[in-house]
């Protein structure tokens, strides 16, 4: 949805085009072909009877459609990936099916709130979303396990039902963000033990050969950014001048249950470089599960510790500076010194001496995990993500406006991901009514209020609430409300910063019910 294009695939892999060999997906904006990720996954390892096990997603994924069946993977041809976008109804399959993976996960909107999934009444997806994608997986089938995954892999498998939902709105602020929600289940017969997950994530941000990454602790964000301000050769898929940054915030990461639960959330960030890619041994790709393991647990493959090159101590999360404000360190500079950009330390040696950081390319590791996360059978754990990309006055800028999006992000989870249409009474109306906007003349943002009543026709599977703006020819310009809303008072807000001043009108439609009303931009 919005400016934001990826793919999503049936193995755990999103923002990689398996249409065609060695393709990125992550595309933005989208129709430019102009693309920020060549892929991700999120990487799940554990010991189980002290072995290392591994679900490996990165560049082929080795999870499949299906489900944990009495400790047995098991699918059926109703096991894929599912697509709805808003305003379907039954002529769309997926829509028509969904009930199908309710059971699994699957999100809809509870519009009579009874906690039952009911065809024709309750919304499929994510509410308010415009997009919502979701796809019941399974590592449990033994053949999908390969050492070349990508990030090692070929274990034995740990036996997970994974629920990925994907989903983004067309509202204006959230244009260039979409989230992910990866609900994860020890179906198997054996304790996690030592659990790790991490979001693995090759960037390549447009042209991949000159790239930097760095992290925010503070927003949970793992980000990649342009070494200066020409990306490539400014053909696509590069982005030329004044190019973005694109990253991945923790929404929520993994949790430590018990008596004092403790949320983990980003527990290491850091990074390896493809073997033909340059650096050192121990900072490149994983190939044996045990190397894959310690990245996952915030070190280099070998199990050497990341240095501070300043303070000189062992870190799990790398660049953590500024690169605007040139502060704290960072892979543009410590301090405006190129030279004390990075430890080459390998063999579980301390090694003091620093490097610079020359640009290029770059895959990183968003960890969350620990040494005592326990995920016992039947036990589920939840990570959520968000995938966003902000554009600046110059490549520096631009991871300034990226943290400064993320925040709107952190803003919609901590609101539970209400947008748009908010129940402001439960008392029932008599009658549906239209309330005047307020303030009326406004300059941008305005409120509506409506009331929805008990409907005869309500169980009718294609009535919906409606709200449109119009202008004064009777162009729809803009839709507020289009979904089933359970009787109530409601509210919700315009931002009309992209309109001119002038007469507006808006229109509640539910059922035989129509109102429409006039409306005064003032600028």
């Amino acid at each position: 949805p919005n400016r934001l294009y990826t793919w999503i695939q049936n193995t755990g892999i999103f923002n990689q085009d398996f249409r065609t060999s060695n393709t990125p997906g992550f595309m933005w904006p989208a129709g430019s072909n102009k693309f920020a990720f060549f892929t991700t996954g999120l990487t799940i390892g554990a010991k189980v009877n002290n072995a290392i096990r591994l679900a490996s997603c990165s560049y082929s994924g080795e999870y499949a459609p299906g489900f944990m069946n009495g400790g047995a993977p098991d699918s059926n041809s109703y096991f894929k990936l599912y697509k709805i976008t808003r305003g379907d109804g039954p002529s769309n399959s997926d829509w028509a099916n969904w009930f199908r993976m309710v059971p699994y996960g699957a999100p809809y909107y509870d519009v009579n709130n009874n906690g039952i999934y009911e065809q024709g009444i309750d919304t499929p997806g994510v509410r308010n979303a415009q997009q919502t994608v979701f796809i019941c997986m399974t590592d449990g089938f033994a053949g999908t396990h390969n050492q070349s995954e990508g990030f090692s892999g070929g274990t034995a498998p740990l036996f997970a039902e994974m629920h990925l939902t994907a989903w983004g709105y067309d509202k204006s602020e959230y244009s260039d963000m979409h989230f992910l929600k990866f609900e994860i289940i020890n179906k198997g017969n054996n304790i996690w033990d030592s659990t790790y997950m991490a979001i693995i994530n090759d960037p390549d941000l447009g042209d991949a050969g000159d790239d930097y990454i760095g992290c925010d602790t503070v927003r949970e964000l793992g980000y990649v950014f342009n070494s200066d301000n020409y990306d490539g050769n400014g053909y696509p898929p590069s982005y030329g001048l004044t190019p973005p940054a694109a990253g991945i915030i923790i929404l929520k990461g993994a949790r430590i249950n018990g008596a004092n639960p403790i949320n983990l959330n980003m527990t290491s960030f850091t990074y390896f470089l493809g073997t033909g890619a340059g650096g050192i041994t121990c900072e490149q790709d994983p190939s044996m599960p045990k190397e894959a393991y310690y990245y996952l647990q915030g070190r280099k493959k070998d199990g050497s510790h990341w240095i501070h090159p300043f303070y000189k101590t062992r870190v799990r999360l790398v660049y953590t500076g500024e690169p605007e404000a040139n502060t704290g360190w960072t892979e543009y500079g410590y301090n405006g010194n190129q030279n004390m950009g990075m430890v080459k330390n390998c063999n579980g040696g301390d090694t003091l001496t620093t490097f610079p950081c020359p640009p290029g390319d770059r895959r990183y590791c968003i960890g969350t995990g620990a040494g005592n996360l326990v995920v016992n059978p039947g036990d589920t754990q939840k990570i959520i993500i968000c995938q966003l990309i902000a554009r600046g006055n110059n490549n520096l800028n631009s991871v300034t406006k990226l943290k400064q999006l993320s925040d709107v992000a952190w803003s919609l989870y901590y609101n539970n991901f209400v947008i748009g249409v908010q129940n402001i009474s439960n008392e029932l109306p008599s009658s549906f009514a239209l309330s005047q906007n307020y303030p009326n003349p406004f300059n941008p943002v305005t409120r509506i209020r409506f009331d929805v009543a008990e409907n005869g026709k309500w169980k009718s599977v294609n009535e919906t609430v409606t709200l449109k703006v119009y202008d004064v020819l009777g162009k729809e310009i803009a839709v507020l409300v289009n979904e089933r809303l359970k009787p109530g008072t409601f509210e919700v807000k315009w931002n009309a910063s992209g309109f001119d001043s002038g007469i507006y009108f808006y229109r509640l439609s539910a059922g035989d019910f129509n109102e429409t009303k006039k409306m005064i931009i003032l600028k």
